[in-house]
């Protein structure tokens, strides 16, 4: 029944996944080499479209279970809802800027570097925080019911990337994720 507690981890997962790669790039750029503003504004698109709009909607119907369950929890839940809506400023800051250097406009380097670490920091604390704070808790709560409502709720909600299926528009992305997998396991034979 914790199904949708493993895919919440599994999502958090994949998304430190694509957090290192938004950490290489700003390294980049700290270094004075050029990032990679393509695959950057790929990562983007999916963290803003798939985290913003799907993921979170997905931790909000745990979250309000969990509280529904344990009222003690009602504050970091309440937090940590807020830290979605500053994610998804963020996030939208870090991918206009991203688009804008993709489009050839000016940006400053600082700019990017500033917010691309900002972006990290914050969604690596926060799904820290909603790992140890909120599944271990909603494991030990969440009851088969509720574990059938939140499902109800999330039913048609997707991962476009890591899902079954491939979107189109995150095919390059997925390729490019599974290249650099492949590099890692070839240089640590």
């Amino acid at each position: 029944m914790a199904n949708v507690l493993d895919r919440i981890h599994k999502d958090h997962v994949h998304m430190a996944r694509l957090l290192d790669l938004i950490d290489l790039e700003t390294t980049k750029a700290r270094n004075n080499d050029m990032p990679d503003f393509l695959m950057l504004e790929h990562v983007m698109r999916y963290m803003t479209n798939y985290l913003d709009q799907m993921h979170h909607n997905v931790e909000d119907a745990i979250f309000r279970r969990v509280s529904e369950r344990d009222s003690k929890i009602e504050a970091v839940v309440d937090e940590l809802m807020r830290e979605h809506d500053t994610l998804k400023v963020v996030g939208e800051r870090l991918y206009d800027v991203i688009c804008a250097a993709q489009n050839s406009d000016f940006v400053r380097r600082d700019d990017f570097i500033s917010l691309g670490t900002e972006y990290t920091q914050i969604l690596r604390a926060h799904m820290g925080r909603e790992e140890e704070d909120i599944l271990k808790r909603a494991r030990r709560v969440l009851t088969k019911k509720d574990y059938s409502q939140i499902e109800a709720e999330i039913d048609a909600i997707h991962d476009p990337l890591f899902g079954d299926v491939v979107e189109s528009e995150y095919q390059q992305l997925y390729a490019y994720i599974m290249a650099q997998q492949e590099s890692l396991n070839e240089a640590s034979k």
